[in-house]
């Protein structure tokens, strides 16, 4: 009897263990905010994202040989000055983009609404490019973007933000999320929100 007992307790801590092995199906994302600022304190603004990819695969045939278990899912972790970090969720990519401008917005003191808002402004997310390749044994990710901020008068503002980053495939995974939390981090951080009020009013 007590041997059946120990070996049941192993089976189920072998299987855990498995679990905790198996390669997992998303990619994560750890997105750093930028330093807290009142810079849109006052403004409500909602956020839509358009897939204009002309490629719209993820990964590259040779990044998908290596990511196998990769299904289309990345989960969000929002870093903060401090070092801490909080897990937002788990993301398509057009929802990841959202999620992700809503966080920058929210840190900046706007109110982001769930949708447009007649008396507030629209910031449009046109995603051009977002890629994950392998080349020469390197992680290559290229990301480009147009906003487009709308106020209700109709003033539209457009900035167009584009980069790329590179990195050793030494650990596989690892390395693939490592830059595609610094290429994301770099390429939302970069975007002017408040120039692009200014330059509607």
């Amino acid at each position: 009897m007590e041997t059946r007992k120990l070996f049941a307790l192993s089976f189920v801590f072998l299987a855990a263990w498995l679990g905790a092995c198996a390669p997992k199906p998303f990619l994560k994302v750890q997105y750093q905010l930028p330093s807290t600022s009142a810079a849109l304190t006052g403004e409500t603004i909602s956020v839509t994202i358009s897939d204009r990819r002309k490629d719209t695969a993820f990964l590259s045939s040779s990044a998908e040989k290596s990511l196998k278990n990769f299904n289309g899912t990345f989960s969000l972790v929002v870093l903060r000055d401090d070092g801490s970090g909080n897990l937002i969720g788990a993301y398509d990519m057009d929802s990841l983009m959202k999620a992700v401008f809503t966080q920058r917005l929210k840190n900046e003191g706007a109110q982001v609404s769930a949708a447009a808002d007649s008396d507030g402004a629209r910031l449009e997310i046109e995603l051009k490019e977002f890629k994950l390749d392998i080349v020469d044994r390197k992680w290559v990710l290229r990301m480009s973007y147009q906003a487009g901020l709308t106020r209700q008068t109709g003033v539209v503002a457009e900035e167009s933000v584009n980069g790329s980053a590179e990195r050793g495939k030494l650990m596989g995974k690892t390395d693939a999320e490592k830059i595609l939390g610094e290429l994301v981090t770099d390429m939302v951080n970069k975007l002017d929100v408040a120039t692009l009020f200014q330059k509607t009013r």
